[in-house]
């Protein structure tokens, strides 16, 4: 599974079915999360803090990205790699913001349903769909993640070894977005133990940003207007 979908998975409530965090959290994070599969893999690389396409044949300075084999098409990472390569240097956290939508989140869920990960239950009320859950149907992928996750937070603070990129990826975006908080609410100092897991790491603070500027944003009051004048609002 991508790093996306590994978080999509832990961000359902396994027996209910829908998400343990607010759609605008979960939306910025599994764009990160698309991101950062981008450079892990290859296909893209960070300069400067900023995102660019990776030339055919060059080599990738990206820390843990993936060299010399070629790379599976992957119709959501290809979409996702076209548009940075349509515009190069973008910032990483306004990359995030562009990748977002509700439309990412129901193309991963889909796929979780078609690899049996996920059920689909609906609730119909007089003919009209009221709503709909995604409860876990297998039970093994969230659990191998959730551990994969849990040994990482535990050896932290005492090997200082770090985990693998994929893992401290997932772990430092699930972290941003506020899902590592709930799933590991019983952990001691999560958020030393995060850090010491991701240090380094750019995918947990663009998320972070992105999230931020988009709650900044809804926050903002629309000022009054007295009529006087003829002008649109800017």
């Amino acid at each position: 599974m991508r790093i996306a979908d590994e978080l999509l998975l832990l961000a359902i409530h396994p027996a209910g079915g829908r998400p343990v965090i607010g759609a605008a959290k979960l939306d910025l994070a599994l764009s990160g999360a698309i991101l950062a599969e981008l450079v892990l893999s290859g296909r893209a690389y960070l300069e400067g803090g900023r995102v660019r396409p990776r030339p055919p044949g060059a080599a990738d300075v990206t820390p843990g990205a993936v060299i010399g084999r070629s790379l599976a098409r992957d119709p959501e990472l290809d979409e996702a790699l076209a548009q940075i390569v349509r515009s190069p240097g973008v910032a990483t956290d306004r990359w995030v913001a562009v990748l977002s939508g509700a439309a990412l989140l129901l193309r991963l869920r889909n796929g979780l349903i078609g690899q049996g990960i996920l059920a689909e239950e609906e609730q119909w009320i007089l003919g009209v769909l009221r709503s709909s859950s995604h409860p876990e149907l297998n039970p093994l992928p969230r659990r191998e993640i959730v551990a994969r996750l849990d040994a990482a937070l535990a050896s932290a603070p005492l090997d200082g070894i770090a985990p693998d990129p994929r893992t401290a990826m997932l772990l430092e975006i699930a972290h941003a977005c506020d899902l590592a908080r709930i799933l590991f609410s019983a952990t001691p100092d999560l958020d030393g133990r995060v850090a010491a897991v991701t240090a380094g790491g750019w995918a947990g603070p663009a998320v972070a940003r992105a999230i931020a500027r988009k709650q900044a944003a809804v926050s903002v009051p629309i000022p009054a207007q007295d009529g006087s004048s003829g002008g649109s609002p800017t």
